[in-house]
């Protein structure tokens, strides 16, 4: 297989050669779940109130921080703390779920993470009678868990 991809990255060194062996590899599916739709800033009122607090704890990655969850009318926010931090993986995506696997229950994919640390918010529609209880950071091309924060 190696020799097969020798070719495609000639002056890449051994760290390109050993990249495309096992990007070739990977075969894994994302998760199926539904994608959130999100809401354009000003256009709803984010949820009041203070939400549901749960931490990061990195799952084979390094993670840490808090993540606040609200919602109200349809209408759900995200809000990730000014120290929030997660290793740096391919594709990571940010989900709501009623369990720790972005495969199983009822997962709700938020969107792309906008970056490996620091504050940021999500607002988006979420659907009726779901009761969400993990904030789930998954690297989608590989179909594997980051980070997860369950929701008390």
């Amino acid at each position: 297989m190696i020799t097969a991809w020798a070719g495609t990255v000639t002056g890449r060194g051994l760290g390109g050669l050993l990249l495309a062996a096992a990007l070739a590899g990977c075969g894994a599916t994302p998760p199926t779940a539904p994608d959130a739709a999100p809401i354009p800033p000003g256009a709803m009122p984010p949820p009041a109130g203070s939400g549901t607090v749960g931490m990061f704890v990195g799952v084979g990655h390094r993670a840490s921080g808090s993540v606040t969850f609200a919602a109200a009318n349809g209408v759900g926010r995200l809000d990730l703390s000014s120290d929030f931090s997660v290793e740096a993986v391919p594709g990571p995506f940010v989900y709501l779920n009623t369990t720790t696997n972005a495969n199983t229950g009822m997962p709700l994919r938020v969107a792309a993470l906008m970056r490996n640390s620091g504050a940021q918010s999500y607002t988006f529609q979420v659907p009726a009678g779901v009761t969400y209880t993990c904030v789930l950071i998954w690297c989608d091309p590989f179909n594997v868990p980051v980070a997860q924060a369950v929701l008390p």
